[in-house]
């Protein structure tokens, strides 16, 4: 067979036969054929041929010329190549087999594609259709049609390219596009669409300065060049940007495709048919409803391995990722679908800030990000059909799979899938595996007495065969006689408790108490820290432990948790199981105490947290509570940086420990666990957590009559409240607190408290008494020691003098308290020091020194990940460089501090923030957008009580309001 002529125009003119490329030399003859290719299958008169070639001033040799050069071309491509055709030339070729033919195929059934929802399929054929070019179209011809036909072409390419990168944005693939849209923009620095895919993509990788900055260069060039602004379009979206739109986040793909269903079984016996019902349900076929099978049944009836199964046989078909979640039903505290949704969201490549506080909102970004997608999510553990709803994607490409014990009359529109014990024949088959065919046909009737005892559930059966195939020494008839006298094996969450407790009964003595301690404090989560302190062990002991207990079934590890060594999981059926164990084994007083010494163990690791933060016990109150420590010197051994993490991964246990020890009565614990967490806490964010947790301690305290644990309760809250600018709060807090300070004969405390009270009265414009307060404040932490407190105070005094404008004074206090803060290894406050130095050289027009200085306190309280400080120090920042001509710089600083003060909740710096932003957009001509910030910047002033802050907002909405006619 002759191999098929190709044709390619998009880029130089080249022919092919099959793989070999056809030589066609000389001007004359590639023109021609150049020509031809702009109408295949059409004629194309000798004029046209000799205008193409010639253009206005044709020779007379022209026609024999053209004659010549058809002639030629015959000889090289075959005869039947070009025909003649009423004195005309017809280029005889299938359609396709021109590349330029083939490129507007291609970006047709792209189109058809993303019409019916198949963005990867239109982004693909995209990709093949841009391939094609190799160059600019026809390359090499400088005639008025070919020049008139690349532009068509050229306009054509970049449609293509830009409904490419568009789909493109829409997978998710915004990082890798952003270098190549920075080189289309360059190169086409008045197309607005290339510039507004930048900013797009720079947005969602975290980049918004770089995308704000894109529109603004885009601007300039339009109006310094052509005198016009950009387009509705491209203004819209620098507004959404502008005000974090969540729009803008529907659809980022993540860096990985998320695999989260844990193992299955390596063989799984029966359910052959529940296999298959839920295999038809969930194959991916044509449908228009997304797909749900909700298996059911009681505890241990195996409804987990059954899903775990069917997922794993479907992963291909949900190429997607597979999501997985325990939504906990059957446990005290199942899952809120508020917080699943945050997991899935961030496995699906959304970041933390995206995410939307508002559980409908999230469930909204959830249906939209999974709309194009083919998802499978597998639901475990769900306590009813009102857990799943908000948890349900948004296509019927993608499928669920949830295990429940609810009532199957609440679930509808689903597939059902009942769970019923094994029938005697797959009970055998499942306890074979472990304790093998010979084993067990030795004794027949001892297995149907097991089988029988274990009502045929897996989960009873499965520890019993693992039992089993860890004593190979033991008869069958020893286990069926260790389950005689328990009829009711299996009831909701305790249904498998006679077999927990018959294999509680083999551990040995050691890891039976260890599961006892685990029982009382009744945490899910077990970290080999934690598991020390209850066994009162070393952590290596507690590792191997922890192990054992993981082999024989009681415990699941979950990875590594923060720098607390390998974590473990224990079912809640366990938990109880040791609970009810350790109330009947041990003694009370050998209760208490494995509790207190897993509250100390918290407290020493929050003490060396809080040195690790601080630079050491400043500016805390600290109590008398006895800590726990291992043996071997385990804290020595974290790494420099640990500190944050591990606060960040503790407010749960710490919040439930401190509840505990409400509970037991251990008062002193109770107050100082509500303190642990004290520089996570103020860092901001955590608003709500400080309130419960403090609430806790206060009520505490005062049942017992403790007033050190009131007074310290009370500072918390004065100092949570202080931070919040909720001020007649504080001061009321904070006066109580320093009362019972001063009773007690606590200097620290009491200047801890005051130093907040002066704060409070500087801020409410008296500042003498706050001078004065101020004053008392660091003579008191000066008598305690407390150079960070001290520092504190002194540093409040010299903000007292910035606000009378006396410079010098305020340099002399600044200093002093640098020098403080500086011995007590404070960084926090450091930052806040070197702050205020720059606003004091800001005051003296040293406008360079004050930029550096606010970039150097900026770097600091950034390296703390310290919120509200954060979003301090940028609001000055901003400003500070807007009033020095630094539009860009100053805007974005300004926009971020104002993001970070409303997500760290400091309602003040927020409004601060709204009115500075609102004055940089009336200098700019963007009233809807100054008119929106002065109008939140008035609500946040309000709520505040500052009455002048509102007026000032209240004013730049009038001055609006008269600017516009």
């Amino acid at each position: 067979m002759v191999p098929v002529l190709t044709y390619g125009i998009l880029g130089p003119l080249i022919v092919r036969r099959g793989e070999a490329e056809v030589p066609v030399a000389g001007v004359r003859d590639r023109t021609v054929l150049a020509r031809l290719l702009l109408s295949p299958g059409d004629a194309v008169s000798k004029d046209q041929l000799i205008d193409a070639l010639y253009g206005d001033s044709p020779r007379k040799t022209a026609s024999t010329q053209i004659h010549g050069a058809v002639k030629r071309l015959r000889y090289l491509m075959g005869a039947a190549s070009i025909q003649t055709d009423n004195g005309g030339y017809v280029l005889v070729t299938p359609p396709e087999a021109v590349d330029a033919n083939v490129f507007e195929r291609l970006v047709t059934l792209a189109r058809t594609a993303l019409r019916a929802g198949r963005t990867g399929d239109a982004a693909r054929d995209l990709v093949r259709a841009l391939e094609l070019w190799r160059g600019p179209a026809l390359a090499g011809f400088d005639g008025e049609i070919f020049a008139a036909e690349a532009r068509r072409w050229e306009e054509l390419r970049l449609a293509a390219l830009e409904e490419r990168i568009e789909t493109q944005l829409e997978l998710g693939r915004y990082t890798e596009l952003i270098p190549e849209l920075h080189v289309l923009t360059a190169n086409h620095p008045m197309r607005e669409r290339f510039a507004g895919q930048l900013m797009l993509a720079l947005y969602r990788a975290q980049r918004t300065t770089e995308a704000l900055r894109t529109y603004t260069d885009l601007r300039n060039r339009l109006v310094d060049e052509l005198g016009v602004d950009p387009s509705p379009d491209l203004q819209h979206l620098y507004e959404q940007i502008l005000q974090q739109d969540s729009a803008l986040h529907h659809l980022p793909e993540p860096a990985f495709t998320p695999q989260q269903l844990p193992a299955g079984l390596p063989s799984m016996i029966g359910r052959d048919s529940e296999l298959k019902v839920a295999m038809m349900a969930l194959t991916p076929q044509q449908r228009r409803h997304l797909p749900v099978v909700v298996i059911l049944g009681n505890g241990g009836v195996g409804k987990t391995t059954v899903a775990l199964e069917v997922a794993h046989l479907l992963t291909g078909d949900y190429p997607d990722g597979q999501l997985f979640a325990n939504l906990g039903g059957a446990s005290a505290r199942p899952a809120r679908p508020h917080d699943v949704l945050g997991r899935f969201l961030r496995a699906l490549g959304v970041s933390a800030p995206a995410i939307p506080a508002d559980p409908e909102e999230r469930s909204e970004l959830f249906r939209s990000l999974s709309a194009r997608k083919r998802l499978l999510l597998v639901l475990d553990d769900a306590a009813d059909a009102q857990q799943i709803a908000p948890l349900l994607p948004g296509s019927a490409g993608c499928a669920v799979l949830a295990t429940s014990r609810a009532d199957a009359s609440q679930f509808h529109s689903v597939t059902l899938i009942p769970l019923q014990p094994f029938d005697a024949h797959d009970a055998r088959a499942l306890l074979a595996q472990s304790a093998g065919t010979e084993r067990m046909a030795a004794e027949p009737a001892a297995v149907e007495q097991v089988i029988e005892r274990c009502l045929g559930l897996p989960l009873a059966l499965a520890i019993v065969g693992s039992r089993l195939a860890a004593r190979p020494h033991w008869q069958i008839s020893k286990v069926a006689a260790r389950l005689t006298g328990r009829q009711r094996i299996l009831s909701e969450l305790r249904e498998v408790e006679p077999v927990l407790e018959w294999a509680y009964g083999v551990l040995d003595e050691e890891n039976r108490s260890l599961l006892r301690r685990l029982g009382l404090l009744g945490q899910r989560g077990v970290s080999p820290w934690m598991a020390a302190a209850l066994a009162d062990i070393s952590v290596p002991a507690a590792e191997e432990r922890l192990e054992q207990l993981g082999e024989a079934g009681f415990l699941s590890p979950t990875g590594v948790g923060a720098y607390e060594g390998l974590t473990y999981t224990c079912h809640d059926l366990v938990l109880a199981v040791g609970h009810d164990r350790a109330m009947k084994e041990d003694s009370p007083e050998e209760r208490a105490a494995a509790l207190q010494r897993s509250f100390g163990a918290l407290l020493s690791m929050s003490d060396a947290a809080y040195v690790a933060v601080r630079g050491g016990h400043w500016g805390i109150v600290r109590g008398a509570a006895r800590r726990w420590l291992p043996p071997e010197p385990w804290l020595d051994r974290l790494p420099s940086g640990w500190a944050p993490v591990w606060l960040e991964s503790q407010p749960a246990r710490i919040a439930a420990a401190a509840q505990q020890a409400a509970e037991l009565g251990e008062t002193e614990y109770c107050w100082e666990l509500a303190l642990a967490l004290f520089p996570l806490l103020e860092s901001g964010g955590h608003f709500e957590l400080w309130r419960s947790i403090t609430d806790c301690g206060l009520a505490a305290a005062q049942k017992a009559g403790d007033l050190r644990g009131e007074a310290a309760m009370l500072y918390s809250q004065g100092h949570r409240a202080t931070i919040r600018h909720d001020l007649a709060e504080a001061r009321q807090l904070l006066e109580r607190s320093a009362e019972l300070f001063r009773g007690l004969g606590d200097t620290g405390g009491e200047g801890l408290a005051l130093s907040d009270l002066a704060a409070i009265s500087r801020t409410g414009g008296d500042l003498y008494g706050a001078e004065k307060t101020y004053a008392k404040a660091a003579d008191l932490l000066s008598q305690a020691g407390d150079r960070a407190g001290e520092a504190g105070a002194v540093h409040g005094i010299a903000k007292i003098y910035l606000d009378r404008h006396a410079d010098w004074t305020a340099r002399i206090y600044l200093e002093k308290a640098r020098l403080l803060v500086h011995s007590a290894g404070n960084l926090g406050l450091e930052a806040q020091i070197l702050h205020s130095m720059a606003v004091l050289d800001a005051h003296a027009g040293h406008l360079d020194t004050a930029e550096t200085g606010f970039q150097n306190a900026l770097k600091v309280i950034r390296s703390l990940d310290h919120l509200v400080g954060t979003a301090f120090i940028l609001v000055d920042l901003g400003a500070l460089q807007l009033g020095r001509g630094g539009r860009h710089a100053g805007f974005l600083n300004l926009l971020e501090g104002c993001e970070l003060a409303q997500i760290a909740g400091d309602r003040r710096t927020e409004a601060k923030a709204r009115y500075a932003l609102a004055s940089e957009y009336v200098k700019c001509g963007e009233m809807t957008l100054a008119a929106a910030e002065y109008t939140t910047a008035r609500a946040l002033y309000h709520a505040l009580g500052d009455d002048v802050g509102a007026a000032r907002a209240q004013e730049g909405l009038a001055s609006l309001a008269r600017a516009v006619p």
